[in-house]
């Protein structure tokens, strides 16, 4: 049998249908995006890109996460709107301090040592935070995060 569709996540959302709505909450991770998502990440291997959903990247980092997510986690969710990010150690002394987010790499500026602030980069899906140079070992973030279907996506009207 072929599904048929009738719009969008977003769509079916704003409809509003009560027999839909629990799919369509779980399907966008509702849960994740309310959150206010702050982690504390230490013990990384000196690099300048890290994909925060892969529990690869943290395999040796310690990932403390101070909210609703609970504990030590193994990864993140993909950033949806970042609230604060500061590299608080680095191979380097004048990669440490706060940053804020471009989709540009050609932006990048490091933050030197909290005498300004630092600019680094998001990939267009959340996943992957990079930072002008390649040492940093440790990081805090806290962010909300994007919707774990894009919302865009076709909705089957038999779901």
């Amino acid at each position: 049998m072929t599904d048929s569709y009738q719009g969008s996540i977003q769509s079916a959302l704003n409809q509003a249908n009560p027999n839909q709505l629990p799919d369509l909450l779980q399907k966008v991770g509702i849960g994740n995006m309310l959150a206010n998502i702050k982690a504390v990440v230490t013990g990384l291997t000196a690099a300048g890109s890290f994909d925060i959903t892969s529990a690869a990247v943290f395999a040796k980092a310690t990932v403390t996460g101070l909210n609703t997510l609970g504990g030590d986690l193994a990864a993140l969710p993909p950033i949806g709107v970042l609230r604060t990010l500061r590299v608080t150690a680095a191979t380097t002394a004048s990669t440490a301090g706060t940053y804020v987010l471009t989709d540009v790499a050609g932006d990048m500026v490091t933050a030197n040592t909290h005498t300004v602030v630092g600019i680094a980069r998001i990939s267009d899906d959340g996943k992957t935070l990079s930072f002008p140079t390649t040492d940093v070992t440790a990081f805090i973030i806290e962010y909300q995060a994007r919707a774990a279907t894009d919302p865009t996506t076709n909705y089957p009207a038999n779901s």
